[in-house]
This record gives C-alpha cells, structure tokens and sequence, in this order.
C-alpha cells in the first residue's frame, strides 16, 4: 500500500510539475535568413506599469523600495496607479510616474500618468467590478497579461500549485516557482481577438506589498518590488530617447513594445529593407517580420489573426508578409520534450500587433 501511495504521489507531483503539456507541430516554412538585419539605432527601454504603493489600502511599498528595485533590476521608468488617488505625485520624479486605478460605470480602469487609459483586468470575470462592460475603445490600451488574472482564472489551481512549490521547495528555492504556468496566454489571446482585436497591448503586474519588516531604508518586502519587477517588464522600443513621462506616455500609446515574462528579452520588428518598423505600427506588403531570441528551451510562434504561421525552436528568422491582417509574435519557454510533445510549456512574451496595410 505504501508503495502504491508512494507511486501515485509522484506522478501526481509530476503532473503539477510538468505542466501544462502541449502538443505543437513545427512550421518552418518561407523563413528568410536575418543575419546583420538588427537595428542599432533603435532605443530601448525597461517599463513597469500598475504597482501599488502604501498610498493604497492594500499595500505598503514605499517610494524608496521602488527606487531600489529600479536599481537592481535596469528598469528605466515606472508607473504607480494606486487605488483611487494619486497621492504618489508628491514623490513623482522623471523616473516614476503617478496615475491611478479606479472603479467606472464601464469596469475597471488604469490612467497612466494620469492620462493614458488602460482597460485592466479583461480576463478577471470573478469580480463585478472588473469586468468590462463598456466598448473596447481605440485609445484605449488593452492589459492582456495582470499577474493577478493568472491567479483568479483557475484558483484551484493556483493554490495546488503553491502546494506544490511548498514541497519542493528544498530543491528549488523559489516559492514561486513556474508561476508563469498559470498564465493561459493563449486563452487570453483569444479573448483579445474576439473583443478588442486593434487595440494596443500593455502587461500590468498588479503589485501589492503585504508585509514588510523595515529595520533601515530597504527592508524585508512581501512580495517585493525587487522580485516582481523580474515577473513582468514591458520593453519598449522607440526612435528617439525618451525624456520624461509624455515621451514614454507616446510609446506606450503607439503600442511600440513586447511584454517579457521573467526577464526574457529579445528582438521584434519589420522591415522592408529601407525602412524599420516597431511593434504596433502598419507596415506594407511584401515587409520582413525578424524576431531574434537567443533563449534555450523556447519555441518562437508567429501568428496572423492569431492563428500559428511560424512555430520555430530558431533563434532569429524572418518571415515575409504580403496578406493584410494582423501579426504578432508568441514565446514559450518549456522543460523538456518528447517528440513533438512539450512537458511545462509556458509563456514568457508577447508582443503588439505589426498590421499589414494595403497603399
């Protein structure tokens, strides 16, 4: 008996362990050669958006620890949005921008900077009051990954998962342990395409400090800004240096990034020999879509109309685009495989919609 609940206990750690499995089937034709097709002359930024600071009632961060997660993690600017003030404009500086997240008739809404709208939590029906019920409006942005939605989309799972991690913890010494497991990107892409195909893409980490044990300036934070600014970074591309909040406001507004999970960073843009194109700009028929991510154990997915064009293990490709429509580009990190099975096949970046316009 005891070998038989031996047994079954691995193989259900296992399964908590190695999931989710997918099986995927690598296309790889009409891909160009990208060698030297980088572009230098592009600037690019590290940019935290939705965090919590003790100006919220359910947080206790401080303006000094996110300064200091700034520091230790090469994050260029940060937007604070705390829950129905922007108390943290007094600490405001050219780095760190106050806004807020606020309750309306539509559902729930970040303003950036106090401006820039961002439609939060799309993918959190638990809560009325997150649910969208207004229009998915051009100027507004989408948040298409809230680290918080992760959790709240399958609970069950999330807690087993924790449990999971208790156990292994010895061997792993994280806690949170694959918590990139429980975004379902896919699920949410979907979602995106059928509501508010267009709209720009932002991620929001959605981050609150719950406890803090704070000795001298930078103590012991639960969660911490120094880990969960490893979580979720928006990278941000842009042609000229950005120089304040309007200049990043401008960019995110474009829809010229990708969302990095985990700190996985690559490069996405187009090209048509001439000219070089960010994410969430129109390019023109017959343009070069390059992606280069130098990351082991990842499968690069070009989508248009988010169905797969490109599924790829290459570390830079290129694809040529001549039908209309909307591209982007998917990543998955993953364990191990057997065939063409993947055992903990895991997102870590999206990026904005490259739209292929006729004239």
């Amino acid at each position: 008996m005891f070998y038989v609940f031996l047994i079954t206990f691995l193989a259900v750690l296992f399964y908590l362990e190695f999931r989710p499995f997918r099986r995927l089937g690598i296309e790889e034709s009409r891909l160009l050669d990208v060698s030297g097709t980088i572009p230098e002359d592009i600037y690019r930024y590290s940019v935290i958006a939705h965090i919590h600071t003790q100006f919220s009632f359910d947080s206790l961060g401080k303006p000094s620890d996110i300064k200091k997660a700034m520091e230790e993690n090469g994050i260029d600017f940060v937007f604070v949005t705390d829950h129905d003030n922007d108390n943290y404009r007094f600490f405001e500086d050219e780095r760190i921008f106050a806004g807020v997240e606020k309750n309306t008739p539509d559902g729930r809404l970040l303003l950036l900077g106090n401006k820039l709208p961002v439609i939060s939590h799309p993918n959190n029906f638990e809560f009325e009051h997150y649910r969208w019920k207004g229009e998915f409006r051009p100027d507004h942005l989408y948040e298409i990954i809230d680290i918080k939605d992760g959790i709240v989309w399958n609970k069950p799972l999330a807690i087993i998962s924790l449990i999971k991690n208790i156990i292994i913890y010895p061997l792993t010494r994280d806690i949170l342990h694959k918590w990139n497991c429980l975004i379902p990107l896919e699920s949410w892409s979907r979602l995106y395409f059928a509501r508010a195909r267009g709209l720009k893409l932002i991620g929001g980490l959605d981050l609150h400090i719950k406890l803090v044990y704070q000795e001298h300036t930078h103590g012991i934070l639960i969660p911490s800004y120094r880990a969960g600014f490893k979580w979720l970074v928006n990278r941000v591309y842009s042609r000229k240096p950005l120089n304040g909040k309007e200049d990043v406001l401008d960019a995110l507004e474009k829809g010229n990034l990708y969302i990095s999970l985990k700190q996985f960073y690559g490069e996405f843009f187009a090209t048509n020999g001439s000219d070089v194109y960010l994410p969430g700009e129109k390019i023109p028929p017959g343009s070069k879509l390059v992606c280069e991510f130098p990351h082991k154990k990842t499968v690069k997915i070009l989508k248009y109309e988010n169905k797969p064009v490109v599924v790829t293990h290459r570390d830079r490709f290129g694809y040529k685009v001549n039908v209309a429509g909307m591209y982007h580009f998917e990543v998955y990190e993953y364990d191990f495989r057997i065939g063409n099975l993947y055992f903990g096949f895991r997102p870590v970046a999206i990026t904005n919609l490259f739209e292929v316009v006729d004239g």
